[in-house]
């Protein structure tokens, strides 16, 4: 009779299962089948330790993100003393003679924000005063001021310069068919310029943009190799909508490389449409502060400066609408690119 891997007795289905833990926590494929091997071993703790399928489920390595443990039943076995104060109730314990809960406190898994299901503490109780449980520490919020990016000088690569980028979500409307499509808008303020001016350094992030796909409307072939997160179905007024622009490279800990990360107040229908399409055009130009360096249409300037007061020293970025968007980038003062939308958060 032939083996087939839907058996989970079965050692290529061993093996498969080796495999979806490596790729999801890093771990070697030897050290990843070695604990599947030792996971399937029909275990109970050594001590009274009243296990809820949660628990089990860490234990196994079920719901390890990014990173890898080692045997966790010999840990909980021989590391965790038996003899402890409940966190609950403030009483001793004892799981050698009585029944007794664990709850490991652990990060919530976020492909952007918590990449990896790190155990952060452990705590005891009797199992009459709680049972066990896995508390998933939730991610940390997200920022909401303007994003830092930092460029090295392509003369210079040991001098960069600083940028504060700060994106507004806009739809604009096809006037031939009326149809909507979501846009993204970026403008780059420079922070830092090491006393170069800041010509120079919006040069470095055209260049850096361009080599990303991000170029000049006429000169546009192909889309970027970026994708965008939108996080804004679970959004409370704590944890308001957010986004994540994430670059092809990621950092060798598994952490997403992101362009931006922040929050972003989402016009209506903004991220439906953005799904819908699959897609989102991102425009990318100089902060109004740096409008003498960018071919900026007179029109434009002269409106913008009429929404601002004369002692105004703010930026006039956020009065800029879809519209004014568009003539940017068809004057060239402004790239243009497409960003593709996660479709899952993985």
């Amino acid at each position: 009779m032939a083996t087939t891997s839907a058996n989970p007795d079965q050692p290529n289905a061993r093996k498969a299962q080796a495999c979806r833990l490596a790729a999801r926590t890093g771990m070697a494929r030897s050290a990843a089948l070695r604990h599947v091997l030792r996971a399937a071993e029909r275990w109970q703790p050594r001590h009274r330790w009243a296990l809820t399928d949660d628990v089990r489920a860490w234990l196994s390595g079920e719901s390890w993100r990014g990173i890898g443990y080692g045997d966790l039943y010999a840990w909980l076995d021989n590391e965790v003393s038996p003899d402890f104060v409940c966190d609950r109730c403030g009483e001793p314990g004892n799981a050698r003679d009585t029944d007794c809960s664990i709850s490991l406190i652990v990060t919530a898994y976020d492909p952007d924000l918590s990449p990896a299901t790190r155990h952060l503490a452990t705590k005891k109780y009797h199992a009459a005063c709680r049972p066990s449980s896995i508390a998933w520490q939730a991610p940390p919020t997200v920022s909401s001021v303007p994003q830092p990016l930092y460029l090295p000088s392509s003369q210079k690569p040991s001098m960069a310069g600083e940028f504060a980028l700060e994106p507004r979500a806009l739809l604009d409307t096809d006037p031939d068919d009326d149809t909507r499509h979501a846009m993204l808008l970026l403008t780059a303020h420079v922070v830092r310029d090491h006393g170069q001016g800041s010509f120079a350094w919006l040069t470095e992030l055209e260049l850096y943009l361009s080599g990303e796909g991000v170029g000049r409307v006429h000169d546009l072939e192909d889309e970027t190799d970026w994708t965008l997160r939108i996080a804004a179905e679970h959004a409370t007024e704590d944890r308001p909508p957010w986004i994540a622009i994430r670059t092809a490279r990621d950092a060798a800990d598994g952490t997403p490389d992101h362009l931006l990360l922040c929050q972003l107040d989402l016009p209506e229908g903004w991220a439906e449409t953005a799904r819908r399409d699959g897609c989102v055009d991102l425009v990318v130009g100089p902060c109004t502060r740096h409008w003498d360096h960018a071919p900026v249409p007179e029109d434009t300037v002269d409106e913008i400066a009429e929404l601002l007061n004369e002692n105004d020293e703010r930026c006039g970025c956020a009065h800029l609408t879809a519209d004014h968007a568009v003539d940017l980038v068809e004057s060239s003062a402004f790239l243009v690119g497409t960003v593709r939308v996660a479709q899952e958060a993985r």
